[in-house]
């Protein structure tokens, strides 16, 4: 009896891995897994009514932000503990990261800014 070697054996690609944790990634080298990660970027701006979720933090913020223009922010960036990603946007019913404009996404960088606790979206 032969057995398969490991690059032979099809692996199941999951749209969104759950870690034990809680934590959840998409897989953005699959198309559903970067379909669920658009889907969460859209839910957010609508829980955002259509604001940068960076609007008062970051003073050359655009102003409204729809959907083409949104990226996905992470309240926790890498820098700060949150090398693993997590790409959740609810968890135990309070909102956590946000959408936000390409440009303030990248010039907030690696700080943190916990923009879902000061403020009622």
């Amino acid at each position: 009896m032969q057995f398969p070697k490991p690059k032979e054996i099809k692996q199941k690609n999951e749209a969104v891995k759950v870690y034990r944790s809680g934590r959840e990634v998409c897989d953005l080298s699959t198309v559903a897994g970067s379909r669920e990660y658009r889907n969460r970027i859209r839910l957010m701006l609508e829980r955002q009514h259509g604001r940068c979720c960076l609007g008062g933090y970051i003073p050359e913020c655009p102003g409204p932000l729809y959907l083409d223009q949104a990226t996905f922010d992470h309240e926790t960036p890498r820098g700060h503990g949150g090398g693993s990603r997590d790409d959740r946007i609810e968890i135990d019913g309070k909102p956590v990261n946000g959408a936000a404009h390409y440009v303030c996404n990248g010039l907030k960088g690696s700080r943190r800014i916990q923009y879902n606790t000061t403020e009622e979206l």
